[in-house]
C-alpha cells in the first residue's frame, strides 16, 4: 500500500483550496458487479470493485476527468465473496438514502464517494466524514480480507538542528510515534496544533520526508508540500493551519531518541 493507496481506508489528501472537480466515472466492464465505490477530490481519485465471480479491481491518482486505470488482482475466494455480499445485504437493508448530505457550508478540499451496491448507487457528499457504517463495513471487510504485506517506509524528519531517518517496515499506522505526524500531513482537515515548534531547516532542506514504494512526499518550511511519483512531480501550497499543525507533530517528538528501525 503507498501513501496514496493510504486514502482508500483512512484519508484524503489535503489539497489547496479549490473547488472539487466532478469524480470520474467508468463502465462496469461485464455483468455481476456486487460492490464498487470511486472517491476522491480535485487532488487526487481512487476507487475499487468487487464482481460476483471474485474479480478485484483497484484504480488510484487518476488525473480528475480521466478515465481511471483499473488494475486486476488476485480475485476473491467464493467464501469470501459470499463475506462481502452478505455485508452489502445489510448495507442496503438499512435504508440509506440515495444521497447522503455534508455539512453546510462543506468542509475545504472535502472529498465526494459514490457507491454501487448490487447495481444501487449511493452519494455521499463528504467522505468519509458523512460515510455510513454500514458503507464503511464492507471497506473494512474488504481490507481485512485483502490485507497485504507492508510497503516499507522511510521517514527524514528536522528535529533539534539535524536530519534524523527512520525506517519503518510495517503499515505506518501501526507505529504510534507516527501517527501525530502522519494526521497532520494526511488528515482531510489539519488537526489542531498542540504544542510549539522547533527551528527551520536551511531552504533546501524539508521539514519532513516521506519515501513509500516508489513514492517520495516532502514537506518545506515555507509551505510547499511536494510529491513525486517516478518522474511526475506535483507541488501545492499547504495553508498555516496545516503547517502549523505539521510543526507542532514534529516538536512533541524526540525523533532522535527513537530507534533508527521503527518496526
Amino acid at each position: 500500500m503507498t501513501w496514496r493507496l493510504l486514502a482508500c481506508t483512512l484519508l484524503l489528501m489535503a489539497g489547496c483550496g479549490e473547488k472539487p472537480e466532478p469524480l470520474v466515472t467508468s463502465e462496469t466492464n461485464g455483468t455481476g458487479l456486487l460492490f464498487a465505490y470511486e472517491a476522491g477530490n480535485h487532488v487526487h481519485q481512487y476507487g475499487g470493485r468487487v464482481f460476483g465471480d471474485g474479480r478485484y479491481e483497484l484504480y488510484s491518482a487518476a488525473k480528475p476527468g480521466e478515465e481511471p486505470r483499473w488494475t486486476d488482482y488476485d480475485p476473491f475466494t467464493p467464501e469470501q465473496v459470499d463475506e462481502i455480499g452478505a455485508a452489502v445485504d445489510r448495507a442496503l437493508a438499512a435504508g440509506i438514502p440515495d444521497r447522503v448530505p455534508g455539512s453546510d457550508p462543506p468542509t475545504p478540499d472535502a472529498g465526494r464517494a459514490t457507491f454501487t451496491l448490487r447495481g444501487r448507487k449511493i452519494a455521499v457528499d463528504e467522505y468519509p466524514t458523512a460515510a455510513p457504517g454500514e458503507i464503511e463495513a464492507i471497506l473494512d471487510l474488504i481490507a481485512r480480507l485483502r490485507k497485504r504485506p507492508p510497503v516499507p517506509s522511510t521517514w527524514r524528519v528536522w528535529s533539534k538542528g539535524q536530519v534524523v531517518e527512520l525506517e519503518a517496515r510495517c503499515e505506518i499506522g501501526e507505529v504510534p510515534a507516527l501517527s501525530p505526524l502522519r494526521d497532520a500531513i494526511f488528515m482531510p482537515s489539519a488537526p489542531p496544533a498542540r504544542g510549539g515548534a522547533g527551528d527551520d531547516p536551511p531552504p533546501d532542506t524539508p521539514l519532513v520526508s516521506l519515501v513509500l514504494g516508489d513514492e517520495r512526499l516532502e514537506v518545506f518550511a515555507d509551505g510547499r508540500r511536494v510529491d513525486t511519483v517516478g518522474g511526475d512531480v506535483r507541488e501545492q501550497e499547504l495553508d498555516a493551519d496545516r503547517m502549523a499543525a505539521i510543526r507542532a507533530a514534529l516538536a512533541r517528538t524526540d525523533w532522535a531518541a527513537l530507534p533508527s528501525r521503527l518496526c
